[in-house]
């Protein structure tokens, strides 16, 4: 199986509204929940889902079974302080990467895995971090 990393757009776009990347999104998620693959994440992503899960749903209880789904689907990394460090000096080089980004980029790089499928196109400038985005998944070689 090819290694890759998953921004939380993925899983947000899966679990919400009507959008151009819901569908692809889901198909992703479905594929995962298959074990046909198996997408890598920081352990910073389940906690960015559970927030935002929490703050958009006002139900706690949903939020956790939100963020305990993708925590099941996923291969998850620690942040470790040299992924703070890593995440950190990605954040001062790139004027565009946010913070949560720039974890999620370290933490990728620092376990030698190249890909992240993401909407967020602002990680195209992250040096030795190839982005796929949700919509081209299928036409990636070696992911599904």
């Amino acid at each position: 199986m090819t290694r890759f990393f998953v921004d939380s757009n993925v899983f947000l776009y899966a679990l919400g509204a009507e959008h151009r990347y819901r569908e692809p999104c889901r198909r992703l998620v479905e594929h995962a929940d298959a074990g046909r693959l198996r997408p890598e994440a920081s352990v910073e992503l389940v906690q960015e889902i559970l927030w935002l899960r929490a703050r958009r749903l006002d139900d706690r209880r949903q939020a956790l079974q939100d963020a305990r789904d993708v925590a099941e689907l996923c291969v998850l990394h620690p942040l470790e302080a040299h992924d703070l460090e890593a995440a950190m000096a990605l954040y001062h080089d790139h004027a565009t990467i946010t913070p949560r980004d720039a974890v999620h980029a370290a933490t990728a790089i620092g376990r030698g895995v190249g890909r992240i499928v993401s909407a967020d196109r602002h990680l195209d400038d992250i040096p030795g971090l190839r982005r796929i985005d949700p919509v081209d998944i299928a036409t990636v070689d070696g992911l599904i």
